[in-house]
């Protein structure tokens, strides 16, 4: 019996579901009367809290649905399309004690700290972009996924669902940021990362038993009996896609592009100290690394199901397809529930952070300076509404291309990463700076990918070149910032949580000589403690793990 396309049970699970959720959402309301209430739920959660945070606003319905949507077209070379930051996750541990350090309540107030305030205005405009290109991109899976589970991916009524599902989804998103700020996104992230990371993998023995699929060595038998009219299917590169150098770009560009996060300063900073921070941060993402093979490997033996069963592809409904397929109807309903609490978590984090850059950036400062707490908790709900709005005609406009919609907002993001690594790295960089690094990757990525539609080797690497060119060249042709200014910036840093007795030490004594690694040509590097660079290997070590154990899936058979 099916309710609108959907069986009954899947109905049930999902009404408890979202029920369950919603009250969370309301619960926490109690928790958010200020602004470091609402952005950081005042800096309250332990390891557990701050690993499911990071793993739950990283993870979304586009991870999931852009690996299987490339997977049926190019492959085993998909899981870049989530990979893309594999290596990039080692920098993790370095990033956030620096980001708790910073004390800020958003990233914004880094830029004004660290090059003043028109490029705090700045830094927000092209964050929000990205920001808003990301939840389209979330509710566009979503939606898909959805489609793909109802049956409705093609026919004359597609369209019709499409914006149904959509706009019903937005509504959702709408209503739960609104009531729990930050703080409803932590506790949920907990619940639904749990729920992901089983479901990331039932999923997989129900594709392998398929006759059609025949197992690992069936599975790897049809991909390898493709290869002989060219395909690739079982190489975790493709020369036409994620290529050897595309990789190595995309592993260059995830940490600048983590670096602009509007969230960054939530995951990094939301817990009690700096170890749930580094801990939260770093292991969060860890594990959506490992659950990316999963959802490689259910991607290939979707391909297998598809290509032996002579099915049509629906690419950016293979996920949604295949769960439809595979699953009895109560694990739908859970699966469904996780796809859409994903959503809904990733969303509450985005409209939470890029809504406080405007009400605490912006507003607080140029609008109304004297509005009290309740006023910006106010102000900052009521921009996130229109945040939601704005990745809803977002989803509309790109809902034909999944996958570059997942990759624009990778770059768009990393054009305003670049100036805040030099802010971090190197003393010399000064406003003027800033401004010319992020002008001349936003000129560049313009012109690259949709002037001359480019290979992605070009949109990602040049624009980095071109954006530290234009940071040295602007911060050295003009006036250095003040001694002052870079000294009290890089003490911050510098001094752990815990440590603030230090902050009143002159520069020299708060950061002595002894402790500094770099310092040639302007550069700014101390010496990387023990927890730094023993985490940043076994981290590294543990990436360069996933990617083996993936090659030993592909040569399974």
């Amino acid at each position: 019996m099916s309710i609108l396309g959907l069986h009954y049970a899947i109905w049930i699970v999902l009404v408890l579901y979202f029920a369950g959720m919603l009250l969370m959402g309301w619960w926490s309301k109690r928790g958010t009367h200020s602004q470091e209430g609402y952005l950081l739920g005042n800096r309250q959660f332990g390891v557990p809290m701050m690993i499911m945070h990071a793993f739950g606003a990283g993870t979304h319905p586009g991870n999931v649905a852009g690996v299987m949507s490339e997977a049926v077209v190019s492959g085993a070379s998909s899981i870049w399309v989530s990979w893309m930051w594999l290596f990039g996750t080692p920098f993790y541990w370095l990033i956030a004690p620096v980001i708790r350090r910073m004390r800020c309540l958003t990233m914004a107030d880094y830029f004004e700290q660290r090059f003043g305030r028109a490029a705090s205005i700045l830094y927000i405009i092209v964050a929000a972009v990205g920001m808003v290109v990301f939840l389209s991109g979330v509710l566009l899976a979503t939606t898909r996924t959805v489609q793909g589970m109802m049956g409705q991916a093609a026919g004359a009524d597609s369209e019709a669902w499409f914006f149904g599902i959509l706009f019903v989804s937005t509504a959702v998103f709408i209503i739960y940021s609104y009531w729990g700020g930050i703080i409803a996104a932590i506790r949920t992230d907990m619940i639904q990362g749990l729920m992901i990371i089983a479901l990331s993998f039932i999923a997989i023995p129900a594709a392998l038993r398929l006759s059609e699929v025949g197992g690992l060595a069936g599975m790897h038998a049809t991909l390898t009996a493709q290869s002989s009219s060219g395909a690739k299917y079982l190489s975790l590169f493709d020369p036409n896609g994620f290529n050897i150098w595309v990789v190595l770009l995309l592993s260059i560009n995830a940490p600048l592009t983590a670096l602009a996060f509007p969230h960054l300063m939530s995951v990094c900073a939301a817990g009690r100290t700096e170890w749930e921070g580094r801990v939260g941060f770093t292991y969060g993402n860890i594990l959506k690394r490992a659950c990316t093979i999963g959802w490689c490997v259910l991607g290939l033996c979707w391909l297998v199901y598809l290509i032996n069963s002579g099915s049509e592809i629906h690419k950016d409904a293979a996920f949604g397809n295949s769960i439809r397929h595979l699953l009895p109807p109560v694990l739908q309903g859970v699966m469904l529930a996780c796809v859409m609490a994903a959503a809904m978590s990733s969303g509450d984090a985005v409209q939470v952070t890029v809504a406080g850059l405007f009400s605490q950036n912006i507003y607080r400062i140029y609008i109304n300076p004297k509005a009290d707490q309740k006023r910006l908790v106010y102000v900052t709900r009521i921009i996130g509404i229109a945040i939601a709005l704005l990745s809803l005609a977002g989803a509309i406009l790109m809902r034909h291309s999944l996958v570059k919609t997942i990759l624009d907002y990778f770059n768009i993001l990393s054009l305003v990463g670049i100036s805040t690594a030099m802010g971090l790295l190197w003393r010399r960089m000064n406003s003027t700076g800033m401004f010319c690094s992020t002008v001349a990757a936003v000129i560049t990525f313009l012109v690259s990918r949709y002037g001359l539609d480019c290979s992605r080797e070009i949109t990602i690497g040049v624009p980095i070149a071109t954006g530290v060119l234009g940071g040295v060249a602007g911060s050295l042709l003009t006036k250095p910032p003040s001694v002052e200014t870079i000294e009290k910036f890089f003490k911050k840093i510098y001094v752990p949580i815990g440590q603030e007795k230090r902050l009143e030490l002159p520069f020299d004594e708060a950061v002595p000589a002894s402790n500094r690694w770099l310092t040639s040509g302007g550069l700014f590097i101390v010496k990387p403690s023990r927890q730094s660079w023993v985490g940043f290997v076994v981290t590294f070590g543990i990436c360069l793990a996933c990617v083996l154990v993936m090659l030993a899936i592909l040569r399974a058979g």
